[in-house]
């Protein structure tokens, strides 16, 4: 479960910036709220849904494609790759002669990991990793301080421990563009933990930053048996073997329900981009309604998205900390959920059109087409 992404000179983002996941303490969908507690001191609590409103150019793209970069950042081991956008577009426009900053809190095996990287086109400028409160390593450009308390020591792999002072002692010599997490601290001191770290991003975390990815490559379904299943229940009862052409709101519906049974069964998460372009949403909402049935959602899956689409602002379907409303800002992007516009009522949506919420502005068509 991802606890919140944090930001600093990406694209819109030119202040530290936080993604808050946290569900608050709010009667809609009580028992939908994921919980994990160590102690009574650390205690989460955790939404299922998170969707994106804003307009375009808003950030809400941004904040999604932080977490792609990071997930690529983290399976390669470098930070000199070639990003699906390049580094030049990743950079806020006014600094671009600081670093990008990125950062995430998930949990994971019951672990409460926070990992974070600063780094510019060529290597990285800082890096740390922390674990359940306790610090592993902080790194500053070429200097590494290894963590030797007795707390942060028993996530590490025992036969290692004596390695750490050495391996402080040989961190000069790496590449600046590596990452220490996939690096040395893998290899030489905590393959366990890092390779879980790892592990992590690259089969649990289904990212979908295009929203044309469905129409761009043959109909492949890996839950062939759940997403046949979800057709028949909502009347769509076209093959998905590829044997006939499907429409284009089908095909999408197709690859997202494929995409929504992965991350279940794996207890992960699934972040999407215009989720719903082309969609019925009298089809789709009753899939994404299955996140909040805890019977249903058992591995604790999340679904984070972006839309335009007003039809889920309804109190009978979502949590008010479930919906983040992102605007621009003279110094970035800025978010802050329906909880802070609105009470539990019915109107969401109309409010929402009005403008209530600081996301859409009215607009004045009549004054387009006076003559």
């Amino acid at each position: 479960m991802i606890l919140e992404v944090r930001y600093e000179n990406f694209r819109s983002m030119t202040k530290p910036t936080v993604f808050d996941l946290s569900a608050e303490s709010i009667c809609e969908f009580r028992d939908s709220v994921m919980k994990w507690n160590r102690n009574k001191t650390d205690e989460y609590r955790i939404v299922p849904l998170k969707l994106l409103y804003g307009q375009n150019s808003s950030g809400k793209s941004n904040l999604l494609l932080g977490l792609q970069i990071l997930k690529d950042i983290i399976s390669a081991g470098r930070v000199d790759i070639p990003f699906t956008v390049p580094y030049d577009e990743l950079v806020n426009v006014n600094c671009k002669d600081q670093p990008i900053s990125l950062g995430v809190s998930f949990i994971h095996e019951d672990r409460v990991i926070a990992y974070d990287v600063c780094f510019n086109e060529e290597s990285v400028i800082s890096e740390k990793l922390s674990v359940n409160r306790s610090v592993m390593f902080d790194r500053k450009g070429s200097k590494l301080n290894m963590a030797k308390t007795n707390k942060a020591v028993e996530y590490l792999d025992e036969q290692r421990i004596p390695s750490i002072e050495i391996n402080e002692k040989q961190f000069k010599r790496y590449k600046g563009s590596d990452i220490f997490l996939t690096r040395g601290f893998k290899s030489l001191i905590a393959p366990t933990l890092a390779g879980m770290i790892q592990d992590y991003f690259e089969k649990r975390v289904f990212i979908a930053m295009e929203a044309g990815n469905a129409l761009n490559h043959p109909l492949s379904v890996k839950n062939e048996k759940e997403v046949s299943a979800f057709l028949k229940k909502v009347n769509l009862n076209e093959p998905i073997d590829g044997s006939v052409p499907l429409a284009t709101g089908t095909l999408r519906l197709i690859h997202f329900a494929d995409k929504l049974y992965s991350a279940i069964k794996e207890g992960g998460v699934l972040v999407m981009d215009d989720l719903d372009i082309a969609m019925d949403p009298n089809r789709l909402i009753p899939l994404l309604s299955q996140l909040h049935d805890p019977k249903i959602n058992k591995n604790e899956t999340q679904l984070i998205f972006s839309t335009f689409n007003p039809v889920y602002l309804n109190k009978y379907f979502i949590r008010r900390d479930e919906i983040t409303f992102v605007t621009k800002t003279k110094t970035g992007t800025s978010m802050k959920t329906l909880i802070e516009f609105a009470n539990r009522e019915n109107n969401y949506m109309r409010k929402y059109l009005k403008g209530e919420y600081d996301t859409i502005a009215p607009i004045n068509y009549k004054a387009l087409f006076k003559r």
